[in-house]
């Protein structure tokens, strides 16, 4: 698909939408695009992952080892990972206050996010002692590089006319003025908004129904639920064209 938006000449972007603890696709996924690369070589190449790497899938742990050990492997490619509603749920309100707003993490896939640390619930605690227990456990079970990957991530990340981020934005707000929760967790107004951003938008966060990337003159949705039977979809953004590449 071609529009009006532009990356400059000789950079490509290839940006990844929701993983969910799925290593063995992600690795999939990265072949793809490597082969890609191979065929077509170019000058600067930048991976951008959107966020919520974690939770759901069995092994959000690989999946943040995988991410490491690609952007060690790597050098020559920049690689930029964003916040998405998932880690923020855990390493900025879950591990900090198990009892607290985000109490609700290990619902969201948080018990399957936390075995793959070997971390497990006690079915015979009640809620809230398996929360406490949890993120007790959990805090000293993650790795410190996993603990620095989860503390630095970007809330957005702009090339040229393209912004990135996990959930979308709020509508006619400065880029400056958005709040973590607005770039994180939102949904309405953004999802249905037909006005023009500042930028053209690629998020993730609120999977297509049909399991599709949906493109919009304003955005493209690149979470087409992987966690829940969908493949897992990369844009690729080149000049004024995007393509995608999938798992399907």
């Amino acid at each position: 698909m071609k529009n009006k938006y532009h990356i400059q000449k000789d950079h490509r972007v290839y940006a990844i939408g929701d993983i969910h603890g799925y290593a063995e696709t992600l690795t999939r996924l990265h072949e793809k695009i490597d082969a890609d690369i191979a065929v077509r070589p170019i000058d600067q190449v930048t991976i951008i992952y959107l966020g919520d790497y974690i939770d759901r899938g069995p092994n959000s742990k690989g999946v943040i080892d995988i991410l490491l050990q690609r952007q060690k492997d790597l050098p020559e490619i920049k690689h930029v990972f964003l916040m998405g509603n998932h880690e923020e749920a855990l390493f900025n309100k879950f591990l900090h206050d198990p009892n607290g707003k985000r109490h609700d993490w290990l619902q969201w896939g948080g018990v399957e996010a936390a075995a793959s640390y070997g971390v497990f619930i006690d079915k015979n605690q009640t809620q809230k002692e398996q929360a406490e227990y949890v993120a007790k456990e959990l805090s000293k079970a993650l790795p410190q590089t996993h603990k620095e990957f989860l503390q630095n991530l970007e809330l957005y990340h702009i090339i040229d006319d393209y912004l990135f981020v996990h959930a979308g934005i709020r509508p006619n707000i400065e880029i400056e003025q958005q709040t973590k929760q607005d770039l994180t967790f939102t949904r309405e107004p953004f999802m249905s908004f037909e006005g023009e951003h500042p930028y053209y938008v690629v998020h993730g966060h609120s999977a297509t129904k049909d399991h599709k990337v949906d493109i919009r003159h304003n955005r493209i949705n690149l979470d087409t639920g992987h966690y829940n039977g969908g493949p897992l979809s990369c844009a690729v953004i080149e000049d004024n064209n995007i393509s995608i590449i999938d798992t399907q």
